[in-house]
C-alpha cells in the first residue's frame, strides 16, 4: 500500500519537474534525419531523449547518441545517453542492464566533474533500488544526491527528500523519515507548492501514527486532507484516510479505524472513486467482523462484492460463506463455544498446511529462478555467438579490402629498384631525382590510403558503417587516379577522367571510395600495354551514372554469369601477371546497394569492359528533406 502512495506522488510531480512531452519527441524525431553535423545531432538526440516515453525507442536513440558522443569524446552526452538507457531498461524490467547503464552514467559524470549529472545518476539509482525493495542501497544513493544538491535544485531536492523519507518509513526508521519529510516541507513552503506541503503533512501524520502519537497524527492527516480537498485532490484525501484506518486497525483501535474508513468511503462515493469505494467497503467489513457485528460486516461485504464485480470480474472471493457462518453462530452462544473448541484443532491443521505450502512455494521459486537464469544465460550466449560471427565476417571482408587496395600502390613500386640501379650506372642524376620524387609521391599516397583504411576500421562494430554525406565525385576520382597513376604508367595505360565539377553524391564516403578503387584497379589490371581506362559520368534528376571503361581483354561469358556472386576466393592474373586476391565483385555490389545504387556491366572479349554505377545525388536528398519539412 505504501508504494502506491509514493508512485502517485511521483506521477503528480515528475511531469512538472522534467517536462516530458511525447509530442515534442515525435516532432524532433522527424527533423533528426536532416541533421548531419555531430554536435547538432547530439543536441537533437538529447532533447528527444528528455521527452521520449517509449522505452524501446529510448534505448535505440541512446545507443545512437553513445556512438556519436564516444567518437567525439563528449562526456556530457555520453552520461545523458547511459542515464536515459538505464531508465528505459528499468521501465522494461531488465534489472541487470538497468543497473549496468546507470552505473556507467554515474562513473562518466564523476570523471567529468559533472555535479548535476552525478545528482541525476544517484537519484535514478536510488529510485531503482527503492522500487525493487532494496532499501539500504536506495537510502545510500538518495543521501549522496541530497548532499550534492545546491539551492537551484530546490524542487528536485524536495522530491528526493520525500522519496528518502518514504524509504526510511519502509524500514521502520521513523525518526529519519520524519526528519526528511520536515525538510521537504520547508522547501515546498518556500516554493509555495501547496500540493507538496499537503503530501508531506500527511506523510508526517502517518509516521506519528506508527510512533503511537495518535493525537498529532490525526491533526496532521486532517490538515493534509483539508488542503488536498481545497486543491480538488480527492484521491489523495482517500489515500491518507485509508492509511490511517489501517494503522489504527493494526493497533486494535477499531472505532477510530472505522471512522477513518467511513470518511474515505463517503469521499469515494461523492466523487466516483470506485476503487477507493471498493477498498474501504472491505475495510469496513473487516472492522465490523472484528467487533463481532457480523450482520453489518456481511452487508458491507455484499456491497464490496457488487462494486468489485462492476470494476473487474477477474477475482473471486470466498469470504461470503465465512461471514454467513459467523452470522449464524452469533445467534447461539453454545455454537460459538463449540467453534472456539474446533478452532484450536483447525489452527494446528492450518499451521501444518501453511508449512507445506511455504515449502512447496520456496521450491517452486528456486526452480523458477534456476530456469530463468538458465534461459538468460543461454540468450546471452546466443547473442554473443551471433555477434562474434558477424564480427568475424566483417573482419574477413575488411582484411580482403585492405589487402586488395594496398596491392595496387605496392605494384607501382615494382621495378623501381632496377631503374635506380640503371640510372646510377648511367649517372643520370636528374632521372634519379625524378625517381625519388615519384617514390615519395607513391609512398605518401600509400600512407594516406592506409590511414583512411585503418580509421574506417576503427568505426566498425560488427558491420560496415553507412553514414551518408555530401561527396564531390570529381575530387574523389582524381584522388584515386593519382593513387594508381604509377601503376598505369608502368603498364603504359592511359588513365584519364572526363568528369565535370560540381557532381555531388549523397553516399558513405569510405565504402564508395572502396568501390571506385577496386573497379579502377581491376580495369588497369586487365588492360594491355598501350590501352586506356576512362572514367566518365552523366546526370539525371535523381542519380549520377558513372562509367569506368577500358579496352582490355574483356570478360568471357562463363565468368559474366557469376561475376557478382563468386565467393570461392579464386583469383585471375592480370595482363602483366599482376596477382589478384580473389576479393570478387560481390563485395563491390554489396557496397553499391548499401548506398542505394545499382551496377551493370557490359563486356566483349578482347574489346574491353564498361562498368556502369548509378549512385544517388545530394540534390535529390535535399529535395526529399524539403518535401518532408513541408
Amino acid at each position: 500500500m505504501r508504494k502506491l502512495r509514493l508512485f502517485f506522488i511521483l506521477v503528480i510531480i515528475s511531469p512538472r519537474l522534467f517536462g516530458q512531452d511525447q509530442s515534442v519527441a515525435d516532432s524532433l524525431y522527424i527533423q533528426l534525419s536532416g541533421v548531419t553535423s555531430d554536435s547538432a545531432r547530439m543536441n537533437m538526440l538529447g532533447l528527444i531523449l528528455q521527452n521520449e516515453n517509449d522505452p524501446a525507442r529510448k534505448i535505440s536513440l541512446s545507443q545512437n547518441l553513445i556512438q556519436i558522443a564516444d567518437r567525439d569524446e563528449n562526456f556530457k552526452y555520453l552520461h545523458q545517453a547511459y542515464l536515459q538507457m538505464g531508465q528505459a531498461y528499468r521501465i522494461k524490467g531488465d534489472f541487470d542492464l538497468a543497473i549496468e547503464n546507470l552505473m556507467k552514467s554515474l562513473s562518466l559524470a564523476e570523471s567529468a566533474g559533472n555535479r548535476r549529472g552525478v545528482v541525476a545518476s544517484n537519484t535514478a539509482l536510488a529510485d531503482f533500488y527503492s522500487i525493487y525493495g532494496i532499501y539500504k542501497d536506495a537510502i545510500k544513493y538518495y543521501n549522496k544526491s541530497v548532499s550534492l544538491m545546491a539551492a537551484e535544485d530546490s524542487s528536485l531536492l524536495a522530491v528526493t527528500l520525500l522519496n528518502l523519507g518514504d524509504t526510511h518509513y519502509m524500514i521502520e526508521s521513523y525518526d529519519s523519515a520524519l526528519l526528511c519529510f520536515e525538510r521537504s516541507m520547508l522547501i515546498y513552503k518556500a516554493l509555495g507548492d501547496l500540493s507538496g506541503q499537503a503530501y508531506n503533512l500527511g506523510n508526517m501524520g502517518l509516521v506519528k501514527a506508527e510512533q503511537g502519537d495518535l493525537g498529532n497524527a490525526e491533526r496532521d492527516v486532517a490538515s493534509s486532507i483539508l488542503q488536498l480537498e481545497s486543491l480538488g485532490d480527492h484521491y489523495g484525501s482517500c489515500i491518507f484516510l485509508g492509511y490511517m484506518s489501517d494503522i489504527y486497525l493494526s493497533q486494535g483501535l477499531l472505532e477510530e479505524a472505522y471512522a477513518f474508513a467511513d470518511s474515505c468511503l463517503q469521499i469515494g462515493i461523492r466523487y466516483g472513486l470506485k476503487a477507493e469505494v471498493r477498498d474501504n467497503l472491505i475495510r469496513l467489513s473487516n472492522i465490523r467482523a472484528k467487533q463481532g457485528d457480523y450482520e453489518s460486516a456481511y452487508s458491507y461485504y455484499k456491497q464490496h462484492t457488487a462494486i468489485k464485480d462492476s470494476i473487474s470480474n477477474a477475482e473471486v472471493f470466498t469470504k461470503i460463506k465465512e461471514l454467513e457462518t459467523a452470522i449464524d453462530l452469533s445467534n447461539a452462544q453454545a455454537e460459538v463455544d463449540l467453534l472456539k473448541a474446533r478452532q484450536k484443532n483447525q489452527e494446528a491443521v492450518i499451521v501444518t498446511i501453511s508449512v507445506i505450502v511455504i515449502a512447496f512455494a520456496a521450491l517452486a521459486v528456486i526452480i523458477y529462478i534456476y530456469y530463468r537464469n538458465k534461459i538468460k544465460v543461454n540468450r546471452v550466449l546466443r547473442e554473443q555467438k551471433i555477434s562474434l560471427e558477424r564480427l568475424n565476417e566483417t573482419k574477413d571482408k575488411f582484411f580482403s579490402i585492405i589487402s586488395h587496395d594496398l596491392r595496387g600502390p605496392v605494384n607501382s613500386l615494382f621495378g623501381v629498384g632496377e631503374l635506380i640501379r640503371a640510372f646510377v650506372r648511367e649517372k643520370e642524376t636528374d632521372q634519379l631525382l625524378e625517381m625519388a620524387d615519384l617514390m615519395e609521391s607513391s609512398i605518401e599516397r600509400l600512407s594516406d590510403l592506409l590511414d583512411n583504411l585503418l580509421n574506417w576500421a576503427m568505426q566498425q562494430q560488427g558491420h560496415f558503417p553507412n553514414v551518408p554525406e555530401k561527396v564531390e565525385l570529381k575530387e574523389m576520382i582524381e584522388d584515386i587516379i593519382g593513387m594508381f597513376s604509377n601503376m598505369a604508367s608502368g603498364k603504359q595505360v592511359a588513365l584519364t577522367s572526363n568528369l565535370k565539377s560540381e557532381i555531388e553524391l549523397w553516399v558513405d564516403k569510405n565504402s564508395v571510395h572502396t568501390i571506385f578503387r577496386n573497379l579502377i584497379n581491376n580495369a588497369i589490371k586487365f588492360t594491355e600495354q598501350g590501352g586506356y581506362v576512362v572514367v566518365d559520368a552523366t546526370l539525371d534528376s535523381q542519380n549520377a551514372t558513372v562509367s569506368i571503361k577500358d579496352n582490355g581483354i574483356g570478360i568471357d561469358d562463363s565468368k559474366m554469369k557469376v561475376l557478382f556472386n563468386a565467393s570461392d576466393g579464386s583469383s585471375t592474373y592480370g595482363t602483366a601477371g599482376e596477382k589478384g586476391l580473389g576479393l570478387g565483385l560481390n563485395l563491390v555490389k554489396e557496397f553499391i546497394e548499401m548506398n542505394g545504387g545499382q551496377i551493370q556491366v557490359e563486356s566483349d572479349q578482347k574489346e574491353g569492359t564498361v562498368f556502369t554505377i548509378m549512385l544517388p545525388l545530394f540534390s535529390a536528398r535535399e529535395l526529399e528533406l524539403e518535401i518532408e519539412n513541408d
